[in-house]
């Protein structure tokens, strides 16, 4: 990561703990960067002391002239058909219509088919047929890992059937891993692994439940 992307992220409070810690050594150990940090820090409160500028309400006419959506010929056909209109009815006119209403129900009446009788009056709520169940709701889930020494790390728990082949961890700067799960709503226990031999558990966890071996795993609450 590039030494300004960083102090960027800094400013704007995006660093994670760890991430805040590795940037203010960084800062502590490189002058240039601490020149660099200090001088964004000057702008941003020198910026801050600025007098707000309030538009004129002429230039916010202009603004609103100008973004305002130009209506299509479609747009136009559907306000004419779907305007309100006041109908002047006389008594032929009703008597026609209610003749041509007549016609057309009893023409319905014929279509119906016969059987449409044979269900019982309240045999039950009838539901429409679907292709599938209505998907589960999902959450995503960062868990994130600091060993700087370690040459690769992944994950087991509850969640991937406890197979730290199946999830791996992605590595940052500053020695810090991290994984993005989408998992659903639930209790998962689970132990970071590193380099495929060390299991340690989460030391970011806020629970910690023993595993029946002598150890202990990290506990996940994950809630909608």
């Amino acid at each position: 990561m590039r030494e300004n992307d960083l102090i960027q992220r800094f400013m704007d409070q995006e660093l994670t703990p760890d991430e805040r810690v590795a940037f203010l050594r960084a800062v502590d150990a490189d002058p240039s960067l601490r020149r660099q940090w200090l001088n964004l820090e000057m702008v941003a409160a020198e910026a801050a002391r600025l007098p707000r500028i309030e538009p004129s309400t002429r230039f916010i006419d202009q603004l609103k002239e100008r973004t305002r959506p130009k209506s299509s010929f479609w747009a136009d056909l559907w306000a004419s058909v779907t305007r309100p209109r006041m109908l002047r009815w006389n008594m032929a006119q009703a008597m026609a219509a209610a003749c041509v209403v007549l016609v057309a129900v009893g023409s319905l009446i014929r279509l119906v088919p016969e059987r449409i009788g044979d269900a019982p009056i309240g045999a039950g709520p009838i539901y429409p047929l679907s292709s599938g169940s209505a998907p589960e709701a999902k959450v995503l889930v960062r868990l994130v890992f600091v060993r700087p020494d370690a040459r690769s790390v992944s994950v087991a728990g509850d969640f991937n059937g406890w197979n730290p082949a199946q999830t791996a961890l992605r590595q940052a700067d500053g020695g810090i891993w991290s994984v993005t799960l989408l998992l659903k709503p639930g209790r998962y226990e689970y132990m970071f692994v590193v380099d495929g031999t060390h299991w340690i558990a989460d030391p970011l966890a806020t629970e910690e439940i023993g595993d029946g071996f002598g150890s202990r795993n990290a506990v996940l609450d994950v809630e909608i």
